[in-house]
């Protein structure tokens, strides 16, 4: 990758900060650090340049990007501050980058979750909803890179984002399909050659053919297959409890009819117990 965008403004972005730092140091990305802020009085700050102090808006910011500058290189960290909305911030810098990661949508906090989702609606590369685990009890995919595998376009963009995921962070990846036809999950690992279920469900066959190419691209990446029962969002929530990452591809709908009608991607951002990748 060439850059990372974050939404590094509010509670939630050292979250965000975390995750992104963590992938730039794997990859070589630059950092473009989006900080969003309420207008302030005369002498105006130069909204798009680093020589706007973070100081003046957030000390805490301050303090974290300097940080990151001394960790990752200052020649490698760009701060963009901007008074107004962070969505429109982030989404302008994302068209120049290759991912883009933000904190979680908080319940608590409307304007959050909002920025959240319009990110993930608008953006067009893949976006990271960074998010800390909530307790719950892990799945048995746990620590994995957990993928949902339907056979469309943008699951198969999905798992070639999980795959580089997977091999960056030396990870096992599990490819998961969920149908309505099963009432019990299964999974097959790959590594161990052991299967967990009585009879071997059709939908492996598909997982099969989807993981085949990126899998013989990246031999080092351990491979589970698995069909989950119900309905998409239930059984992909099942399977992401607990896991380093659970990416969706995502086709796309606008920003506010994705929040009136829902999505797979959208409940999974809301509730997922593990951090979120939307891939279009």
């Amino acid at each position: 990758m060439r850059s990372i965008v974050v939404g590094a403004g509010g509670a939630s972005g050292p979250l965000a900060l975390a995750w992104a730092l963590a992938d730039a140091r794997a990859t070589g990305a630059d950092l473009v650090l989006c900080h969003a802020h309420p207008p302030v009085p005369a002498p105006a700050v130069d909204a798009g340049s680093d020589s706007a102090p973070a100081g003046l808006h957030d000390p805490a910011l301050a303090r974290l990007v300097a940080d990151i500058r001394a960790g990752l290189g200052g020649h490698r960290v760009t701060l963009r501050l901007a008074p107004g909305n962070p969505g429109d911030l982030i989404l302008t810098e994302a068209g120049h980058a290759d991912l883009v990661v933000v904190g979680p949508p908080g319940r608590s906090a409307p304007g959050r979750r909002e920025t959240t989702h319009r990110v993930v609606a608008h953006a067009t590369v893949p976006v990271v909803v960074a998010r800390s685990r909530t307790g719950a009890a892990p799945g048995p995919f746990a620590g994995h890179v957990v993928v949902g595998v339907d056979g469309s376009a943008p699951s198969r963009a999905a798992l070639e984002f999980g795959f580089r995921e997977a091999a960056l962070h030396h990870r096992p990846l599990a490819a998961v399909h969920v149908t309505a036809d099963r009432r019990e999950d299964y999974w097959f690992d790959d590594v161990m050659l052991s299967a967990h279920f009585a009879a071997e469900p059709a939908g492996l066959d598909l997982l099969a053919g989807e993981t085949e190419r990126l899998h013989h691209q990246r031999p080092d990446v351990a491979v589970k297959r698995a069909v989950f029962a119900g309905r998409p969002a239930d059984g992909l929530l099942r399977a992401g409890a607990g896991a380093a990452l659970l990416c969706l591809g995502d086709r796309g709908r606008s920003w506010p009819a994705r929040a009136l009608l829902g999505s797979v991607t959208d409940r999974a951002v809301d509730c997922a117990d593990a951090p979120v990748a939307v891939v279009r």
